[in-house]
């Protein structure tokens, strides 16, 4: 019973305004001669874990038709920047021979509309939604509070016609090799995904408790930092954990993802 094949799907790319990841600070002398902001075009996926017991996804990426079911205030702080047929979910499945109803499981980082999207793909065929209730009520608060955040009420709709396993533990070991881990820092129900294959490889999926890789550097956020005591904590952890022999990092928005590893067909080792 392990993690027999691991596959990143690729869902395009969105841009960003590099502040949303790391603290950029204006100094004195920037204020009399300003210097243009930095933007940076980040990857968009979800990570598909065959497992001898049954069939994972770790979150669902963006939708087709951003430009109809994203408000204009996400499509102008987060453009989708590439998104062909191709990135669509059942065409990034078809690519490794599966269906969405293949599915057993939808295992969410966390629900904002880049990571919730392709939730109606899955709709008729009832996977179990793991989801952390912590991630749920902020979720569901925020938009009834009709707050700006990345939040769409169409996903939490949709999420309220599935099989929705809400957990409340620190700690769930889904499937024998397969750990999730709250680590908020970014939200409160953020969760952070760690596999063990059968080769004996770890990797740790960050969802977007990590956004880029810089950040395990600075172990400092930009605007997207939600809890600084559980970011600063937890990204002490994770570095630990990353240092256990034969563990990879997966982080979601690497601009430089595909540098590293493999896209779908072909699978992680």
């Amino acid at each position: 019973m392990s993690v027999n094949r691991i596959y990143l799907l690729d869902h395009g790319k969105i841009n960003a305004d590099m502040g949303w990841f790391l603290p950029t600070p204006m100094t004195a002398e920037e204020m009399k001669n300003p210097k243009p902001r930095s933007w940076v075009s980040v990857n968009v996926i979800s990570v598909l874990i065959e497992h001898t017991d049954g069939i994972i996804l770790f979150d669902t990426g963006i939708p087709d038709k951003t430009e109809e079911k994203w408000p204009q205030m996400a499509l102008n702080v987060f453009p989708v920047s590439q998104f062909s047929d191709v990135n669509k979910m059942e065409n990034q499945l078809k690519l490794i021979g599966l269906k969405p109803e293949d599915i057993h499981f939808i295992v969410f980082s966390h629900l904002h509309l880049d990571h919730a999207g392709n939730l109606e793909v899955f709709k008729s065929f009832k996977p179990s939604v793991i989801v952390h209730e912590k991630e749920l009520k902020y979720a569901l608060l925020n938009v009834w509070l009709n707050k700006p955040v990345p939040y769409l009420m169409r996903d939490l709709e949709i999420l309220r016609d599935m099989n929705v396993v809400p957990i409340s533990s620190e700690y769930l070991e889904i499937l024998p090799g397969v750990e999730v881990y709250l680590f908020g820092g970014h939200t409160p129900g953020s969760l952070v995904l760690k596999l063990r294959t059968q080769n004996d490889n770890n990797y740790i999926l960050t969802g977007d408790f990590i956004h880029v890789p810089e950040e395990l550097d600075f172990e400092s956020k930009g605007w997207l930092l939600g809890n600084a005591e559980e970011y600063y904590t937890r990204i002490r952890l994770l570095k630990s954990m990353m240092r256990m022999p034969r563990t990879n990092i997966i982080i979601s928005h690497d601009p430089k993802l595909w540098e590293k590893y493999p896209k779908a067909p072909k699978e992680l080792k």
